[in-house]
């Protein structure tokens, strides 16, 4: 999530007082919420240092409580968002060997430090897959997190802590597998998740949901009975309000990336999971749109992972294109650019999530009518530079939608029959005419002449 520099400025009114060696720059961090797929920038090995970053990376080596809370607070501001030159500074940050002093910090005896050192590190870790991987590498830094989050100092600090474990999940998936198997770490989150303020919470949630994504720790979190302990009982809170939906949503699809569902047994006391169903449907416009929904700005890939998990299962396809899945799969395979290191695999997963839509013929009309089959042909051609899977996939998809023995011949209509002047039309013309009824291929029409009126089978249509 990005938040403009008004609202860093607003939350700057919060001041920290913890330490005990005088008045506290106050720190802030970034609301919680899934990712926005962007590729790193490969920034080039003589970029301009910074010497200012220099100075306060030296500065957390200082005994000075309060100099090492500045220090920390400092780098935070320097690899926010709002700065123009964040990326620059996460890179130098991480090359002048300061994620390992910032983890340091957060074993250190002053609440204020570890604070700022969490939104650091949370920050750093936002759309930077490097930082992630040496964060979660550090030695010592997730056992930290653990405490931070089992013992912190109020709502705010368990926030942070596990916003550090939100980002690192979100856009690192070789991070996942270590943070699932650190001692304590997952049943921290799963007690935030019920226990926590309210934002932790939401924070909680939202880290189960992107590790949820990562094939390699399913094992470990199906292990720890998350869903079981954590997911349902979230499904089962009454409440209202956007980031409430939100929180819910989240925890939906994090059951879906686990389970695929829940069973029928399982959904006693749940009916707030098929609300977030239709929820997390919601969820993909904004993300479509590029717009933040309850505070949280969602990655397309984030949301269509686990809707292609959900319509895997039969049972939850009719709520799915109910809630227009089918026009928003279409504007988004439409749409589609090769923008981030999840491109291919999101358009991959929408031409699956489609494929499992397609069964009903009325569903099938809605994908033509919605644009399905012209988008699919955008992929299959390769305009946009798509892999040759994803064409593959399409070509198969678009095969599976347009061939049919279909009677469209008016020969056989029972009043006009062979009387009918669509006989006056050659092939050419004939398929012309059926591509734009069937928004298909042109047909190719066997057997079809001027005096042959029985049943005529065309395919691709």
């Amino acid at each position: 999530p990005q938040e403009s520099k008004a609202r860093v400025n607003a939350r700057n009114s919060r001041v920290a007082s913890m330490c005990t060696l005088g008045h506290q720059a106050a720190a802030h961090f970034p609301d919680m919420g899934d990712p926005v797929d962007l590729d790193e920038e490969m920034l080039d090995a003589s970029f301009q240092m910074d010497p200012d970053i220099s100075e306060r990376v030296q500065q957390l080596e200082s005994d000075d409580l309060r100099v090492l809370a500045l220090a920390a607070e400092f780098l935070f501001e320097r690899s926010h968002t709002s700065n123009l030159q964040a990326e620059a500074n996460k890179e130098q940050i991480r090359r002048e060997n300061a994620i390992p002093k910032l983890c340091a910090v957060l074993r250190m005896p002053c609440w204020d430090a570890k604070y700022q050192a969490c939104s650091a590190l949370s920050e750093l870790a936002f759309r930077n897959e490097k930082n992630c991987l040496t964060i979660v590498r550090a030695p010592g830094a997730l056992d930290s997190v653990v405490e931070l989050i089992t013992t912190g100092n109020g709502g705010t600090m368990q926030e942070d802590a596990a916003l550090v474990i939100n980002n690192c999940a979100a856009f690192s998936e070789k991070a996942c597998p270590a943070i699932v198997a650190c001692p304590g770490l997952v049943d921290a989150l799963k007690h935030l998740a019920i226990e926590g303020s309210f934002g932790a919470k939401n924070v909680a949630v939202g880290a189960i949901n992107c590790l949820s994504r990562c094939r390699a720790a399913k094992d470990d979190l199906m292990a720890s009975r998350v869903v079981e302990e954590a997911l349902t009982p979230v499904l089962r809170e009454p409440g209202s309000g956007d980031k409430h939906e939100a929180r819910l949503a989240r925890a939906a699809m994090a059951m879906a990336n686990l389970t695929g569902n829940v069973d029928d047994a399982g959904q006693k006391g749940l009916d707030n999971y098929q609300s977030a169903i239709a929820t997390t449907v919601k969820i993909l416009g904004f993300a479509l749109d590029g717009r933040s929904w309850a505070g949280i700005h969602f990655a397309p890939y984030s949301v269509v992972y686990p809707l292609n998990n959900l319509a895997a299962n039969p049972k939850n396809r009719e709520q799915l294109v109910e809630c227009g899945l089918l026009e928003l799969l279409a504007r988004f395979i439409n749409d589609w650019k090769r923008v981030g290191h999840h491109a291919d695999e999101t358009l991959l997963l929408a031409i699956e999530l489609t494929s499992h839509l397609k069964g009903a013929w009325a569903w099938q009309q809605r994908m033509r009518e919605g644009g399905v089959v012209t988008a699919l042909k955008k992929v299959r051609d390769r305009r946009r530079r798509e892999s040759v899977e994803c064409s593959m996939r399409a070509e198969e998809l678009l095969d599976e939608l347009l061939q049919g023995h279909l009677a469209v011949w008016m020969g056989q209509h029972p009043r006009l029959g062979s009387h009918s002047s669509l006989h006056c039309l050659d092939e050419y013309a004939t398929g012309i005419i059926l591509d734009y009824a069937f928004g298909g291929h042109l047909c190719a029409l066997d057997n079809v002449c001027a005096d042959h009126v029985s049943l005529c089978p065309l395919g691709n249509v």
